[in-house]
Parts: structure tokens; sequence; C-alpha cells
């Protein structure tokens, strides 16, 4: 008897564990002029009308770590596109499909899972479009629909590069249709499963807010101006924005926290310091993920990691940004004390060659900026105050220009206009100076004390208090 007894309990265990294996497959197709194909080739255009899309050879599985998709699982597709991918799955919630790995802007399409459940898909290409086939669940076929819901809206904001010719003329109307059945399927979300309804009334809300950002931020032909912004975008910034962890528990989650951070600091003036960026975020969480995701990808040095763990490492807690950390440190240049500044050489206002080197036995202030850039702007009159009050000093105010070398005049206009005192250069587009210091976003701001060393080569800026205090500091030593 017990022997039978022992036998039940195995065979049911080994059907729990079956249960537990999922199942995702589907096919990837693309549309043409000459009908639908399979894509089963590499780099090659779909016809040789039709060169903006190109066939791919191989499908990603991807999971959510750390609130964005990473690579579970690679395949080649079979000739006629079809793909299958049997795995148990670690965790119900939000899985991807992807043929551009775990780069979201090349093609994801989102699956919600738990352990045992299936899902079959067609995904067409071009369209970045994707519907169920067969038997789905209750959860996926919910996601889907959304997912077909706001298609349109999506492809413009996310999928710019093949949508590149839309502007805000052609999104603005389309994503205000959307609005209201956005508002209506989600009040309409309403499975068995408790866990997802809650996720997916947050993804809803937090993908509209997403996409409506992610378009006006993106390279376009055209920007709006704010009388030309629909009524929704008044609504976007919220008190409480992100009570809850559960942003990285969604596709793109991540992704949303920088865009809504610009967006809920583009008035502040004085520009916004970082201690602001971080107070629209609601969990120590979503601070240090921030972080890493802000600061560390233009780190060159392991003092600068080391000085923001300093500062900030109240919200790198979790084993997870931790390892990040350590794992970013050996990729990182070691300083010695006191590292020498890199030197440039750029013509002034009169075409005459200034080296930073120039000005060796003093103290350096550099300013990195550029006519476009309305947060620059901003700085330029308590650059121009803070020079008044270390007038005598020595101390020698340097802004150099990013702009390109083409719109030179508007360069000098500009200066004319602000009545910018102090050296001023003009280095163009991706020069040294960009390469060397790692310049990914301005305005930035260098301090080199009167040897020739770097103080500081993300020092704050002049509307901070902060920075003259540094100077003044340099100066003394």
């Amino acid at each position: 008897m017990k022997k039978k007894i022992l036998a039940v309990a195995l065979l049911l265990a080994s059907f729990s564990a079956f249960a537990q294996v999922s199942i995702v497959k589907g096919v990837i197709k693309a549309e043409t002029k000459e009908g639908e194909r399979s894509l089963f080739k590499i780099n090659t255009p779909v016809s040789e009308n039709d060169n903006a899309f190109y066939f791919v050879n191989d499908i990603s599985l991807l999971k959510l770590e750390d609130g964005e998709f990473k690579v579970a699982a690679t395949t080649q597709l079979n000739e006629d596109g079809s793909f299958a991918f049997k795995f148990k799955p670690t965790y119900e919630g939000f899985y991807a499909i992807g043929y551009g790995g775990r780069e979201w802007d090349k093609g994801q399409f989102p699956l919600y899972l738990k352990p045992g459940d299936n899902a079959e898909v067609s995904v067409n290409m071009n369209k970045f479009h994707v519907d169920l086939v067969g038997k789905n669940t209750p959860e996926n076929q919910v996601l889907v629909s959304w997912a077909n819901l706001i298609e349109e809206v999506k492809n413009m904001a996310v999928y710019w590069t093949s949508f590149s010719g839309k502007n805000y003329r052609d999104f603005f109307p389309v994503f205000e249709t959307v609005v209201p059945k956005a508002e209506a399927f989600r009040k309409n979300i309403n499975t068995k499963n408790a866990t997802f309804n809650t996720l997916m009334k947050e993804l809803t809300g937090y993908e509209m807010d997403g996409f409506a950002l992610r378009f006006i931020y993106t390279p376009r032909s055209v920007h709006p101006k704010k009388e030309d912004m629909p009524a929704y975008y008044d609504g976007i910034v919220v008190k409480n924005k992100f009570p809850n962890n559960d942003i990285f528990s969604l596709p793109l989650g991540k992704a949303f926290l920088p865009l809504y951070v610009i967006y809920a600091t583009r008035n502040m003036n004085p520009s916004p310091s970082f201690e602001d960026k971080l107070a629209c975020l609601g969990t120590d969480l979503q601070k240090g993920e921030f972080l890493l995701l802000e600061k560390t990808p233009f780190f060159k040095y392991t003092d600068e990691l080391d000085d923001m763990v300093s500062k900030y490492g109240n919200y790198l807690q979790t084993a997870s940004q931790k390892k990040r950390i350590e794992e970013l440190r050996p990729k990182l240049k070691v300083p010695d004390k006191g590292f020498k500044a890199h030197d440039f050489t750029y013509p002034d206002k009169d075409g005459k060659m200034v080296s930073l080197s120039d000005c060796l036995g003093k103290v350096i202030v550099v300013d990195i900026w550029a006519t476009w850039c309305g947060p620059c702007k901003k700085e330029i009159p308590y650059l121009k105050s803070l020079e008044k009050e270390l007038h005598g000093q020595d101390v020698v105010f340097m802004s150099v220009s990013t702009d390109k070398l083409e719109d030179k005049d508007k360069w000098l206009q500009m200066v004319n206009e602000m009545e910018m005192t102090g050296v001023q250069l003009l280095a163009g587009q991706g020069t040294k100076i960009s390469q060397d210091y790692k310049i990914n976003s301005i305005p930035r701001f260098l301090v080199i004390d009167k040897k020739g060393n770097i103080v500081s080569q993300d020092a704050p800026t002049p509307s901070d208090p902060r920075l003259k205090e540094m100077v003044v500091t340099a100066l003394k030593n």
C-alpha cells in the first residue's frame, strides 16, 4: 500500500513539475508590396522597394531584471519565420519576445506568464504588430488587446527611427483619440488574476505617460511649442507619482523614470540639482536605479564612482546594485591624486587659438555649453555673477561651446547678446574636449587648480553655491 501511495505521489510530482514548463512560440513575418513574407535571412531588405525594414535570423526571450528586459534565451528562426521557447518561468509577470535582443527600440512584444502558461503569437515586423494565435491565457488576451489599442501611438513614440517622418502634428491627434479609449480600457481590466489586474492598470497609465514624453524628447523635424501641447501633458506630473516599486515589474518601467524626471524639473530656475531630480522619485530603490542609470555611463575614473557612493550610498543597498557597482569599477581608470587635466585648444571670438594650458597658474572654471541648450542658457547669468564676485582674483572663466562649426555666427550672436565675458571658445561637436571628459550632456562644468590638476570634472553649476565654495578653496591652495 505504501508503495502505491509513493508511486502516486511521484506521478503527481512529475505532473506538477511538467506543469511548470511554459512554451512560447510563434512566427515573425513582414508585410511587403509583394505580400507577407517570413523572415529568415539576416540584413537583407524585405524588398527592393521597401528597404527601410530588414530580415532577422534570430529571436530572443526576455525577462525582467532590475526594471529592464534582459535576454534569457535566443534561438534562430526557422525558414518559415517560426520559433519556440520551452522554459520554466522563474517568476509570475511580464516577459517579452524581441528580435532586437534587449534593445527595446528594435522590437519587443510583452507577454504575461505564470509558471505553466503557454503563449502563441504572430508578429508583423514592419508594422510592429502582434496577434495571438490559438488558445491563450486571459492575461495575454488583455495584454495583446492593449498592445493593439496603443499600437500607432507606440510606433510613433518608441520606434521613431522607423517612423522618423512623424512630428507632433501627426502624433498629438492620434494620441488624443487614444486617451479616452485607454481610460475606458483601464477600467475594464478584470481578470481572475488580481496581481495581473493591478500591474496591468499601472502599465496602461505609465505607458501612456511614457509615450507622450518619449515622443517630445526624441529627434523630430519640428517640435511643438507650449501652446501646441495637449491638455494631457498638464496631468503627467503629480505628487507621489511612484508610490511603490511596481514600476520595475513593468516593461519599459525603469526607462520611464528619467523621462519623467526631465519633464518634472523642466521649468526649475535655477537648473535642477541632482537632489531636485531625486525628489521626483518615491522610493530608495527608484533613486538608486536612477543614479546608476544617469550617472555611471559617464564615469571615467574610480574617484567619480566613489564620490557617488559616498554621497548617495543610502540609495544603493540592493545586492544587484552593489554588484553592478563592483562590476563597473575595474572598467574605470584609477586617477593619481590631483591628476592632470586634459589639454585642449580652440579658437576664440577673434579666431585666435587658445589652450587650456595657456591659463596655468590660475584656477580655471570651464563651462561646456551650446546655444541650443536651454539649461545652459539659464546658468549664464549665474556664471556672470560669479565672475564679478571673484573679479581680480587668480581665476579664469572659460566657456567652450559645442555648437556645430557652421553655426559660428549663431554662437557669436548669443555671446554678444548675452554679454558673455571670460574666454569664449568654439569647439564644435564631438571634439577632443567632449571625448576626453566624456561630455554626453550639458551644461557641464570643470574646475582645474593652478597646477593644471582636476579639482572636479563634474562640478556644480553656477546657480549652486557649492561651485563658488569649490573655486574659493582651490584659490587658497
